[in-house]
């Protein structure tokens, strides 16, 4: 950990701890990052999911208001909302229906009307992102993408097992580097206006099977793919990708990290451990 950073640690849904902590650090920002953010999961845990989203949402803001209000809250928030969509409205713009089809994605609409709701109300100056997918070294294998890089890292370094398990090859998404959605973060929070919700996105669908087989070029491997159960999500929208005018329009921000750059340094960094 950083050495420049001063650590709290709290439970999202404790606003009198979050409050202390904001009152100690008297921030311009606060990025509000804390989720369980795994769409998966939720199906199995959507109690814990909602309230955790929302209800920590709500005592985030809470807190803020008391002892941090002229601070700039960032909403991050989920391209998961947009749920199935007909490819005649790709690529999605920030007026296209909500329609969740998870209780994560449910959850991530209900916390991001709050947070527009304080913004609103002029209670907090909050901006809001619906992020598509990113990934980038360090991430969970608990999602796709770092996953995969780990499983075929194994393999590649002879101590895994030479079957890659996958879910749904054939869904396409929207990815960009997390290092360039940090960025954009950093730009909506001087420059993007308050009340407003942004796509935070590369405008352009890749299909997890491309993924897939990016990464085993990467590694110089060949690999036996078998389909997991346990990785299929009970609904699944077979393409999604977004629109990113609105973030450009207001700030200076462009993705820069081509796609394979991405996924090259994710599988190193599984390959370095």
């Amino acid at each position: 950990m950083s050495r420049r950073v001063r650590w709290h640690r709290a439970d999202i849904r404790d606003r009198n701890a979050l409050a202390a902590a904001l009152a100690e650090e008297r921030p311009d920002a606060v990025f509000h990052l804390a989720a369980q953010s795994l769409a998966a999961a939720s199906f199995d845990r959507p109690e814990e999911t909602i309230e955790t989203n929302v209800m920590g949402t709500v005592a985030l803001l809470e807190a803020c208001h008391a002892a941090a209000a002229g601070a700039v809250v960032l909403f991050a928030g989920s391209s998961e909302v947009y749920g199935t969509v007909d490819p005649a409205e790709l690529p999605l713009k920030e007026s296209a229906p909500l329609r969740p089809h998870s209780p994560y994605a449910a959850s991530k609409v209900a916390a991001e009307a709050i947070a527009l709701q304080y913004a609103r109300t002029g209670w907090q100056r909050v901006v809001a992102t619906r992020s598509f997918n990113h990934t980038g070294p360090g991430q969970s294998p608990a999602f796709a993408v770092p996953s995969f890089a780990k499983q075929i890292a194994g393999a590649a370094s002879g101590e895994g097992a030479r079957v890659l398990k996958v879910g749904n090859l054939s869904a396409q998404r929207d990815f960009t580097d997390v290092r360039d959605v940090v960025e954009a973060y950093r730009q909506l929070v001087a420059r993007g206006a308050s009340g407003r919700v942004y796509n935070v996105c590369s405008g352009r669908a890749v299909s997890m099977r491309q993924i897939v087989d990016d990464l085993l070029k990467i590694a110089g491997v060949d690999l036996a793919i078998e389909e997991d159960a346990t990785k299929l999500r009970p609904v699944d929208a077979p393409i999604i990708y977004g629109d990113a005018s609105a973030v450009q329009r207001d700030t200076s921000w462009q993705p820069q990290i081509p796609l394979v750059r991405t996924l090259t340094d994710v599988y190193r960094w599984f390959a370095r451990m």
